[in-house]
């Protein structure tokens, strides 16, 4: 009859919810898409941490090649030098090259130290960082994928509602001419 309980839907159902999947879609891409977004910001964040991080280190390299540097052209110097005419002397000499070398090995140290703790912490944020990026990256194709799917469905669907509701008034527009 023509009860609004009793009537037929005007599309099948399996349309009934196609533009409700879309959205839901769109929806899902853009929170991967934003998603996305963040890991890149915090992997830019990552790359200039480890930048400094070995901007640093190779600011302690330079800085430890350069005393090691001095230390043997003291060393040089000294030894080409007039001999100590004294134990003191001798001493003072031998002391003021062991501080010298006492810096080497601290700056040294220091070096090692920082490309064991700082530089390596930043590498592994970058590494994490660029993980999780690339998680966010393939979770937001993989959706973009399944809207570019569902969207071709539905036009393919739409295009085969046209047709049919075409060949439907071709047919109806015949009946018509035939009872006529």
């Amino acid at each position: 009859g023509s009860h609004l309980l009793n009537s037929k839907l005007p599309w099948p159902k399996t349309q009934r919810h196609a533009g409700s999947m879309t959205f839901h879609l769109q929806t899902l891409l853009d929170l991967r898409r934003n998603a996305e977004k963040g890991a890149r910001q915090a992997l830019d964040l990552a790359i200039t941490a480890l930048r400094k991080e070995e901007e640093e280190q190779a600011r302690l390299l330079a800085r430890w090649q350069e005393a090691n540097s001095n230390t043997a052209k003291e060393s040089e110097r000294l030894a080409s030098g007039a001999n100590p005419t004294s134990a003191a002397q001798a001493t003072l000499r031998e002391n003021y090259l062991g501080r010298l070398r006492d810096e080497v090995a601290h700056l040294a140290r220091l070096a090692e130290e920082h490309r064991a703790t700082a530089l390596a912490a930043a590498l592994a944020a970058e590494r994490e960082a660029q993980a999780t990026y690339q998680e966010a990256r393939n979770a937001s194709q993989a959706v973009e994928k399944l809207k570019e799917r569902a969207d071709a469905e539905n036009e393919r669907k739409a295009e085969r509602r046209a047709d049919e509701s075409a060949a439907d008034l071709a047919q109806a527009a015949f009946a018509k001419r035939r009872s006529e």
